[in-house]
């Protein structure tokens, strides 16, 4: 019944009322909207961050032309527990070099004795699609290369974590890249965001590869002191072979 009335609320556009937190509230906003990642001429892949705070949250974006939006992505939940959770949705069907908005939207459990769930949205994002012709990441015209992430858990030893990828494209292409990890967690109550440290790697297509990230110690306290020792995280990537950046979730757990 929740998922259902989560997708017939989102597909209300704009005409849904939208909550946030209050004013001077110290807790973190139920949905936090992020920058657009792998983005090309027809597609792109949504981001954000869902913070449950301990209840059963659904989630989805609305995008589209304008702030009207128009479309939704394909309700999602719930997410539960008391952890922020980086999302992730891709959309398809885009135009070239046209600009589009998006949200992510949030659909929590019911709002006293009214029967209904409380929805919030987070703030708008935009971002161009490419030119036609733009896609494919090339060291020359001969040759592609493309990095990716080899797993979205990442294990926690000694204060450091390795982070897999492997280059895949045109043989004797070179994948070359810079990675960053930021988590976003509560202490004492108080949500932070912190880097997470990151590194540099170079790999030619065919090859796997991992980048050790000594994690610092604030980083280190917010996954000790994370839920069942995980911690959601975002990771950013930046490649030479021109895909722009990329951002996706991951997981640390405490090996």
């Amino acid at each position: 019944m929740r998922y259902r009335t989560f997708a017939a609320t989102i597909a209300c556009g704009a005409a849904i009322m939208m909550v946030g937190a209050a004013a001077g509230d110290a807790a973190s906003p139920p949905a936090v909207t992020d920058a657009a990642s792998a983005v090309t001429s027809t597609s792109a892949a949504l981001n954000g961050v869902i913070d449950p705070s301990g209840l059963d949250t659904f989630w989805g974006f609305q995008w589209g032309t304008s702030t009207a939006y128009g479309h939704n992505t394909t309700a999602t939940g719930p997410i539960t527990g008391t952890n922020p959770n980086p999302v992730m949705a891709p959309i398809t069907g885009l135009q070239p070099d046209t600009t589009y908005h998006f949200r992510l939207v949030a659909v929590q459990g019911e709002a006293g004795a009214s029967g209904e769930p409380t929805v919030t949205g987070g703030a708008d994002v935009s971002f161009t699609t490419k030119s036609t012709g733009t896609n494919n990441p090339t060291n020359s015209k001969s040759k592609q290369a493309k990095a990716s992430l080899r797993s979205h858990t990442l294990t926690v030893r000694d204060g450091d974590t390795l982070i897999p990828w492997k280059c895949s494209g045109t043989s004797g292409a070179v994948c070359k890249g810079k990675i960053s990890l930021s988590a976003r967690g509560k202490i004492g109550g108080t949500v932070q965001t912190v880097s997470c440290g990151g590194g540099t790697f170079t790999a030619s297509t065919g090859r796997q590869h991992s980048v050790r990230a000594d994690l610092g110690k604030k980083c280190l306290s917010l996954v000790k002191h994370a839920r069942h020792h995980r911690l959601g995280a975002s990771l950013k990537a930046s490649f030479s072979q021109g895909t722009g950046n990329l951002k996706t979730g991951v997981t640390l757990v405490l090996g």
